[in-house]
């Protein structure tokens, strides 16, 4: 809608994008579910003026304007404040310049940068940044380059073409995006190639004129199936005497759904009031979750995420990790033990403790109980960090690590060393958020239904 009377809410910087439509403000004090960032754009009267994408060097691979042209020396610019900084990661999302902003987004070599000449919420630039890059996963995979980018070029100006209209975010849904371009498979470039056929089809597709455009027409499978995947990330900050300084949980709701038809699907969870400050896929009924805390969609077609909750405040921790590291004269001692806190669940796997030292380090002499244990040099070259990994958590015993560093003679540490923690929980959750019902409707069959827990490290710290 792009009449005056629609309110946009965003209620989390890191869900800008993520805009629920309203007739009216909320009441004071209402807790408002946002939907998730792959709905429709809503014209909010800022535009999206152009879009540079450039790699590592600066070399610009993508070049469009929506709104009048900006020079290429915008790019020169970014890479000037980039040369200034040690890592690239520390170059701000936002720069200031003499006639504007520079405003970008980092994935692995790749840079999405965007020129502003007047106020434009920089989270606004950032969240089209972030749907352009996860589309270009989607049709590319995961390993997004310079390479690719050239190879696909013509592709990608058709998918801006689609995603941005006139400087406003128009198309933004993958299964939408899919139904007008087809993704580059080897069938269809050779049809490209010799029989001269467009990747874009001629005729607007059956689903873009449905109230339910997020999922396409006439699927049909022949194993109907639909898949939950409960995942929680903790990230949170143990202090020294093993107590919980900071804690907050992330967890998401992910759905596989191959089910033929148009097939509408409730969900129940265990302690609903648990998602309180959550965000939502657009497929979601949201008068009814407010209601009823109940879920009820008609899902989009193949894998999707479809909320996403945040918890705040003291969790149940998976594992304890006691460190224990001291510094003598050129020397340290290092005596570190973890373990297991659940009981009668799977043992943890994937298990690994980064041990940040100072870059004088310059050796080791480290023995464990179990895993293995190896030193490497950090990316930044800022210390030097020793990494401990356990393929799993035997329950047996106590894994532990200990021995000593040197560093040269008279060498003082000036701060303790604080532990990074990585780790996969399997069928277990922090939350103890759990999928009580599943029904579905609306069609013939009697689909394969399956619910999966995991949970895992985020940023994990415990402090020496």
């Amino acid at each position: 809608s792009k009449s005056s009377s629609t309110f946009c809410i965003c209620t989390h910087a890191r869900d800008v994008g993520a805009l629920q439509i309203r007739s009216r403000p909320p009441p004071l004090g209402e807790s408002v579910p946002i939907l998730i960032s792959d709905i429709n754009f809503v014209c909010t009267g800022k535009m999206f003026p152009n879009l540079f994408i450039i790699n590592s060097t600066g070399e610009v691979l993508i070049e469009k304007h929506w709104e009048g042209k900006v020079a290429r020396k915008v790019v020169d610019a970014f890479m000037e404040q980039q040369v200034k900084k040690e890592r690239k990661i520390d170059v701000l999302p936002v720069i200031e310049t003499p006639k504007g902003y520079l405003i970008h987004t980092r994935r692995g070599n790749i840079v999405l940068l965007t020129s502003v000449g007047k106020e434009t919420p920089p989270l606004f630039i950032i969240e089209i940044h972030n749907k352009i890059m996860q589309v270009m996963y989607h049709y590319f995979g995961p390993a997004v380059n310079s390479r690719t980018i050239r190879d696909n070029f013509t592709l990608i100006y058709h998918l801006l073409d689609e995603m941005v209209d006139g400087g406003f975010p128009f198309t933004t849904d993958i299964n939408q995006l899919q139904a007008m371009i087809q993704p580059p498979t080897i069938v269809n470039k050779v049809m490209a190639t010799f029989a001269n056929q467009d990747s874009v089809k001629k005729a607007l597709p059956e689903g873009m004129l449905t109230k339910i455009p997020w999922r396409r027409t006439g699927v049909k499978y022949h194993s109907n199936e639909i898949c939950f995947d409960l995942l929680e990330e903790i990230n949170c900050i143990i202090d020294r005497n093993s107590n919980t300084a900071v804690c907050e949980v992330k967890g998401s709701v992910v759905c596989t759904c191959r089910l033929s038809g148009m097939p509408d699907i409730t969900l129940t969870v265990s302690h609903p009031s648990l998602i309180q400050d959550a965000v939502l896929h657009r497929c979601v009924r949201i008068n009814r979750f407010r209601r009823e805390r109940v879920v009820s969609f008609v899902p989009p077609d193949g894998r999707f995420t479809l909320l996403t909750y945040f918890l705040r405040g003291p969790c149940q921790m998976p594992l304890f990790v006691r460190p224990n590291i001291s510094y003598t004269n050129g020397s340290g001692n290092v005596n570190i033990s973890l373990g297991s806190k659940l009981r009668d669940t799977k043992p943890l796997e994937d298990i690994k403790i980064v041990i940040p030292f100072p870059k004088e380090m310059l050796s080791s002499n480290l023995t464990t109980n179990t895993g293995t244990v190896s030193t490497v040099e950090a990316l930044t070259g800022a210390h030097r960090e020793v990494h401990w990994c356990l393929p799993r958590l035997p329950k047996d015993k106590t894994p532990v690590l200990e021995g000593t560093v040197l560093f040269p003679t008279g060498f003082k540490a000036t701060y303790r060393p604080t532990l990074v923690v990585q780790f996969n929980a399997k069928m277990w959750n922090t939350s103890g958020l759990a999928v009580e019902g599943l029904n579905v409707t609306d069609v013939k069959y009697k689909p394969f239904r399956g619910v999966r827990t995991a949970t895992r490290a985020g940023k994990f710290h415990v402090r020496c």
